[in-house]
């Protein structure tokens, strides 16, 4: 897997979270605004209470982490089965990207919306979102500050994420709406031709810029297409306890329908770690080192997946609902190496999530965003997924295009071995923001 990440630490982290891609756009119409930048905190590197405190301030509340958490799995069961074979889905991509949306809706639309959000004043989502963001930048500028002072490489882990709104001359938006996703969101605006040729490689570019290179897509755009908000989240890190290439064997994975084929598996004994033993399945994880884990849920062998899903109550069940189920012994690992990335077209999805109103020319309310009519033409996602001996690297991009409308054991341990040798669920889990940034099923590595 290649560490785009490692690459790009040299430059300076806050000028590109703050401006993103500043050629993206080579208009200079004044509907273009740059996105604000992430103030440098200026705190030495020693005054470890003075980055706490700061952290802390940037902590989004309790109840903006439920919503998050409500919404990942919610949407996670609507999109992902949508998928046959493996799949990979960023939930805190889309929750960002709906949340630009939200601001800009008005009646019925911004209802659904803010219900799906799970949360009930647009204000007070802005303002989270805000928090989150800087939380994540503030973070990374202080790993990164602490390796350079111990003259070491640059971290090995990374959350980024990125905004910016893509408006064609054909409309105007608010100012004020415009102010909100530059001073909260981070987003800058660029002004583009949609129905020029070359507007859908700029847009392009700037999600590989901010996904390191990982996402390169080639967008397909409606004539019709006169806005386009744009999220992008980048993940990098590094385990804590890394693997060795020399344990990495070849051996067999049994897909579905039984048949088997031949993938590289790493291995590796944890001797006091975490796992639940439910029933039908073993959960346990394992730590990265920015205060991530990935999760991996081993259905047992003759057990369906949707099944077991459906039987324990869902994704939420399983992965999050966990407390008082932990037990501590030694876990044997043998996961497979893998590497993909999925596409969703959302539409669907959404709809069957509430949000029916914002797809409907004629019950679109977007008055808070433009004085044109708009409404949602299409809502997309591309993410990718990537595990070897080193660590873990992911990206997504969600883009939503809108068209003018009418505890220690003291006894012997227990020994489970986590076999992945068949098809599984995994997730990455932000423990520290308690944020989850990927969930996923892999059928096939």
């Amino acid at each position: 897997m290649k560490k785009n990440y490692m690459i790009f630490c040299a430059a300076a982290v806050f000028s590109v979270l703050a401006c993103g891609c500043a050629e993206a756009g080579d208009s200079k119409n004044a509907d273009s605004v740059e996105a604000a930048a992430v103030e440098d905190p200026d705190i030495p590197i020693d005054d470890y209470e003075a980055w706490n405190e700061l952290l802390s301030e940037n902590d989004p509340d309790t109840e903006f982490k439920e919503s998050l958490l409500d919404f990942a799995f919610e949407s996670a069961e609507a999109i992902l089965p949508m998928e046959e074979g493996n799949a990979v889905y960023s939930p805190l991509s889309l929750y960002y990207a709906l949340s630009i949306l939200g601001m800009g809706a008005a009646g019925d639309t911004e209802t659904e919306i803010l219900e799906a959000l799970h949360i009930d004043d647009k204000a007070e989502l802005s303002k989270q979102c805000a928090k989150l963001y800087l939380r994540y930048a503030y973070t990374e500028e202080r790993e990164r500050l602490l390796r350079e002072e111990y003259g070491e490489e640059a971290p090995d882990s990374s959350i980024r994420l990125a905004n910016s709104l893509w408006i064609s001359d054909d409309i105007s938006l608010r100012p004020e709406y415009q102010e909100i996703c530059a001073e909260d969101f981070y987003a800058s605006s660029y002004n583009v031709d949609f129905k020029d040729e070359e507007t859908p490689g700029k847009m392009g570019k700037w999600i590989s810029d901010q996904t390191q290179g990982v996402l390169e897509p080639e967008l397909e755009l409606s004539p019709d297409t006169v806005l386009a908000i744009i999220n992008t989240l980048y993940f990098y890190g590094g385990w804590q306890t890394r693997f060795s290439e020399e344990l990495t064997e070849e051996d067999t994975f049994t897909l579905e329908d039984g048949s088997e084929v031949r993938v590289p598996f790493m291995h590796r004994t944890d001797t006091m770690a975490g796992f639940i033993r439910g029933e039908g399945y073993k959960l346990s994880g394992l730590s990265t080192s920015n205060n991530c884990e990935l999760l991996f849920l081993l259905p047992d062998e003759g057990t369906d997946i949707g099944k077991l899903m459906e039987d324990s109550g869902g994704l939420k069940a399983l992965l999050a609902e966990t407390e008082g189920k932990w037990e501590t012994g030694e876990v044997i690992w043998k996961i497979p190496k893998f590497s993909f990335g999925s596409s969703f077209d959302l539409k669907e999805a959404l709809r069957s999530m509430g949000m029916e109103s914002m797809f409907d020319s004629m019950t679109a309310v977007f008055y808070d965003m433009s004085k044109d009519p708009l409404y949602v033409d299409r809502a997309i996602q591309e993410a990718h997924i990537g595990v070897d001996e080193e660590g873990i690297e992911g990206a997504a991009y969600t883009m939503i295009a809108m068209a003018e409308g009418s505890a220690l054991m003291m006894e012997e341990p227990e020994v489970i071995e986590m076999d992945l040798d068949r098809p599984f669920l995994f997730a990455v889990h932000d423990y520290r923001n308690d944020v989850w940034l990927f969930l996923g099923v892999c059928k096939e590595p």
